[in-house]
């Protein structure tokens, strides 16, 4: 890794939870055991974070035509068009990988707690199902503020998907 590649935050540690998991940042020093971090559009927002939980970005750049030495090399499109639709299911492949997990959360939790997300047993709260969904929301947003994203907040992200899905349904 060197001074001004870009990589993406795949994640954080117990030392390092600053920055936002997914996205893009450039190096700009690099140390024995850290890396400092810049967001890619400022560098108002830089942190540290350990070389383990950035990926280099790869990036496909085409040579310019005005260059003879380039010219005579010039990268096949058909080269290009392929590494795209590799990026392409790549992407395809984690978001279905994310998605079915909320998804199967969400299933299990329907079939432990019956269907009170969308049909709530008015017991205690007479909220409908859309204002409780709503304040479930509240309460997971309220606790990603106070304790941030890291690993002991991993599954309230996975809970705040899965209610946004439940209240569009309810919706």
């Amino acid at each position: 890794m060197n001074i001004n590649d870009i990589v993406i935050l795949r994640k954080h540690d117990q030392y390092h939870h600053r920055g936002v998991i997914g996205n893009r940042y450039i190096v700009t020093e690099i140390k024995k055991t850290e890396l400092k971090l810049c967001a890619e559009e400022s560098n108002d927002l830089c942190f540290y974070t350990s070389p383990d939980n950035v990926e280099p970005l790869v990036q496909c750049t085409i040579p310019s035509y005005e260059d003879q030495l380039n010219a005579e090399h010039a990268i096949d499109p058909k080269w290009v068009e392929t590494r795209t639709e590799v990026a392409f299911e790549d992407f395809a492949n984690k978001l279905d990988t994310a998605a079915s997990a909320i998804v199967d959360l969400l299933k299990s939790k329907n079939k432990a707690y019956g269907n009170t997300a969308l049909s709530p047993v008015k017991i205690f709260s007479r909220l409908d199902a859309t204002e409780a969904l709503c304040a479930r929301i509240d309460d997971k947003i309220m606790r990603i503020k106070n304790k941030g994203i890291n690993d002991q907040t991993e599954d309230t992200v996975d809970d705040l998907i899965g209610y946004l899905l439940l209240l569009k349904m309810s919706m």
